[in-house]
């Protein structure tokens, strides 16, 4: 994708160019050009003090890589850390005068609220919040009604902290997919020789509708291996690389090696989210550029490839076969202790309770408890107590149709709005997520809330920017 798809430019008021130096002042709000060569030129000189507490720029993108690896590794209290980090720093700011350092309020919050309201995609990010808040009126469990709401409320407050923070220059994005590439080729790779070494066990258990253990959720490691994929793929593409053009074999070689163990680790729902997010990007290509006998080929390739990996992976053929018998069993009735039975008894759930309440649903807040009394009622003794192994069912039955015209208005509209869905990464994004609601209740713990809002924030901060046009500086 070209500079002018994921951007360059300066920012307001700054006067710094390629090999030059700094022959103006550059507020605290704008980004520092040394420490931010420090952070994507591997770190070439030590950053100096006044220049880390005063450039807001720095100081989220340390915390942008706190976020990534702490969600990884399912280190919820520092990714919540993280989190309201960048809320207090679109809010307060340091003023260093010589001795004297005093906290105070932002001096662009005024300007940035007017951002905020002025590029309505991210008015949208809040209606995840308040489709659940608004179904506290008709929600009579108090307690869970407030559990959800915590756990949705980085939708209301994290997309002003996206919009108060300096933009985000291609270079910059594409490290951090570089960062989040090179953490999931180690992650994986432990995964893997792991998985060598007690190659028997893990079979067993796969066979038994286990997993191979991953450093956390198996399901959402999986998800966030595609996202890494596509990263890459767009690095491969784009011929990225920080200082060494050899970084450019490297950065391929981990793409290949995480596309191939995406197949290892055999976890259903990150292979068809990977695969689609592939055929969007796929598709994008082919009629941007019109070359229709490539995308023909590349179809067929994305077909051919599962078939080969049925045929040449030990776990992936195992897992096809243990879902295939596995669903045989939910026919038949006699599927109670198996975990895909168990997610298709969960959604049939979910759905009878929506079809009883189409309107407004139970309320967000009574979902838990009407999900247990259903359970309890015809499902006692057969199947254990799952929630709705689906996010739109979950909407559907915590708050009708009403609910999840809401819910959808809110994950569509960013893409649509200024017709964001050209740029082929965000695209792509949209549609792996997507997938993973119709296999996963995505956006009902941290995790998921944080793996969306990640790219979905950073990718918007980067197309807001790109709207107002914002000069930026250019950085040796």
């Amino acid at each position: 994708m070209s500079d002018r798809a994921l951007g360059t430019g300066a920012y307001k008021g700054a006067n710094v160019r390629i090999g030059s130096v700094i022959r103006g002042p550059i507020h605290p709000n704008e980004a520092c050009p040394r420490f931010t060569n420090l952070l994507v030129r591997q770190f070439p000189n030590p950053p100096n003090l006044q220049i880390l507490l005063q450039s807001y720029k720095a100081q989220s993108i340390i915390l942008l890589f706190i976020w990534v690896v702490s969600m990884v590794v399912s280190a919820e209290f520092v990714l919540s850390i993280a989190m309201i980090a960048l809320l207090l720093l679109a809010l307060l700011e340091l003023k260093i005068e010589g001795p004297n350092v005093r906290l105070t309020w932002r001096e662009s919050l005024r300007e940035n609220f007017r951002k905020y309201g002025s590029y309505k995609a991210w008015l949208a990010v809040s209606l995840l919040f308040l489709v659940v808040l608004i179904s506290a009126a008709w929600s009579g469990d108090g307690s869970y009604t407030v559990e959800r709401l915590r756990i949705k409320l980085p939708f209301l407050v994290l997309p002003f902290a996206f919009v108060s923070m300096p933009a985000l220059r291609k270079r910059e994005i594409f490290t951090i997919f570089y960062f989040l590439l090179a953490m999931m080729f180690v992650l994986s790779l432990y995964v893997f020789i792991n998985f060598a070494v007690n190659f028997d066990a893990i079979m067993a258990s796969i066979s038994r509708g286990g997993h191979l253990p991953t450093p956390s959720n198996h399901i959402r490691f999986s998800l966030t291996l595609a996202f890494a994929i596509t990263g890459g793929l767009a690095l491969c593409v784009e011929k990225f690389h920080l200082k060494q053009t050899f970084e450019r074999y490297l950065i391929a070689g981990m793409t290949l090696f995480l596309f191939v163990f995406i197949h290892i680790l055999s976890v259903r729902s990150g292979i068809v989210a990977l695969y689609l997010g592939l055929f969007v990007l796929g598709g994008y290509y082919v009629f941007a550029k019109k070359k229709y006998l490539a995308g023909f080929a590349g179809i067929l390739m994305l077909i051919a490839l599962p078939v080969i990996a049925y045929f040449t992976v030990p776990s992936f053929k195992l897992k096809v076969n243990y879902a295939q018998w596995d669903y045989l069993q939910f026919r038949q009735g006699t599927g109670g202790q198996y975990p895909d039975s168990e997610r298709l008894i969960s959604m049939k759930t979910g759905l009878d309770i929506g079809n009883a309440n189409p309107l407004l649903g139970v309320g967000a807040g009574d979902l838990k408890q009407t999900v247990k009394e259903v359970y309890e009622k015809e499902y006692a003794g057969k199947y254990n107590f799952r929630m709705p192994h689906n996010q739109l069912i979950s909407v559907y039955a915590g708050t009708g149709l009403f609910g999840l015209a809401v819910f959808l208005t809110g994950f569509f509209y960013p893409l649509f709005y200024k017709r964001n869905y050209r740029q082929p990464l965000f695209l792509a994004f949209h549609a792996i997520v997507f997938m993973s609601f119709l296999v996963e209740n995505t956006l009902e713990n941290n995790f998921g809330i944080s793996l969306y809002l990640f790219f979905l924030l950073v990718g918007l901060n980067y197309l807001s920017n790109q709207e107002q046009q914002i000069p930026q500086p250019e950085i040796q």
